[in-house]
């Protein structure tokens, strides 16, 4: 916090995301300070990092590594690419076409990739925060519903206030290096184990996690969603609104990030408020909305506030 300015929210749920053990995707314009985050989180840790920009021409070996013939040897030898590193920032991954973004499926689900014939495990922790425009910006495509699926999080990030901003070019004109925690991969895991083992979850809160979950998928959310917008009621009550719903892996997310805000917030059991802080982050990227949601103006926030308000809290 000392070197990101008015972005205290999104440090605490990258450090949430970092101790639940699963990956990051950010949506913000460009000019935010996407790289300089990563980078100042790396370096804090004192992990590697390495950063690949998605373009339309990128391919998907650009990314994971290719096998290359050496004539002195009449072998093949494979190079190794920015993948191979415990934080990779994905920079603007929605510019690439899903070929490309498909490449880091495998990766980010095992921890491993595969060039030519062998599987090639990744450095451990392997930790993916990727960017992305808005979809309604220029050259961008939508990520598939699998990958989305991948991602533990999505965050969305706004300007800073006036006031953040000031304070963010009084600071770079005395801009100095940032202290280092130095956590070591051996000791991230303990902690990550600790958490599993010794913050406790009521059978109530996976009953309400179930609830919020069945929530998406029933069809009165589906026909009832204009609640959330204002008191009219749309001309065809049967409108479908929700196109695909929350995995069970999207339940399985809230509860281990509610494992972790416990523990940020010094208890050892987690409580329905910890749920409803993440909802949002957890949920947002896999609900899939409609044509008639998204020419009516209605989004996956507006959709998931309105299940919190109407899910019965234990």
């Amino acid at each position: 916090s000392t070197t990101i300015i008015g972005q205290k929210d999104l440090i605490r749920k990258l450090i949430t995301a970092l101790f639940a053990g699963g990956h990051i995707l950010i949506e913000w314009v460009p000019g935010l300070g996407k790289t300089k985050t990563v980078k100042t989180l790396a370096s804090v840790l004192g992990y590697d990092f390495k950063r690949i920009s998605f373009t339309p021409d990128l391919l998907p070996s650009d990314l994971t590594g290719s096998e290359i013939y050496r004539p002195q040897t009449s072998k093949f030898e494979i190079r190794k690419w920015p993948i191979f590193t415990h934080i990779l920032l994905a920079d603007e991954i929605n510019r690439t076409p899903p070929k490309v973004q498909s490449a880091l499926l495998e990766a980010m689900e095992e921890g491993q990739v595969t060039i030519g014939e062998k599987s090639l495990p990744l450095p451990s922790p392997f930790f993916v925060i990727a960017t992305e425009n808005p979809l309604e910006h220029e050259g961008t495509y939508p990520l598939p519903e699998a990958q989305l699926d991948r991602f533990l999080m999505k965050i969305m990030i706004s300007y800073p206030s006036p006031e953040d901003e000031k304070k963010i070019f009084r600071w770079r004109e005395r801009e100095s290096a940032v202290s280092s925690v130095k956590i070591s991969p051996t000791e991230l895991l303990e902690i990550q184990k600790y958490i599993e083992e010794n913050i406790k979850v009521d059978e109530k809160i996976y009953d309400y996690t179930s609830g919020i979950l069945e929530a998406t998928r029933m069809q009165e959310w589906k026909e009832q969603v204009w609640w959330i917008k204002d008191a009219r009621k749309p001309s065809e009550t049967s409108t479908q609104y929700i196109e695909y719903w929350a995995s069970t892996r999207a339940g399985l997310a809230l509860i281990r990030c509610a494992r972790v805000w416990a523990l940020l917030e010094g208890r050892d059991f987690v409580m329905p408020e910890d749920i409803k802080s993440l909802a949002h982050e957890i949920l947002r990227h896999r609900i899939g909305l409609s044509y008639e949601a998204v020419s009516e103006g209605i989004t996956t926030d507006m959709i998931i506030k309105n299940i919190l308000d109407n899910v019965r809290i234990p």
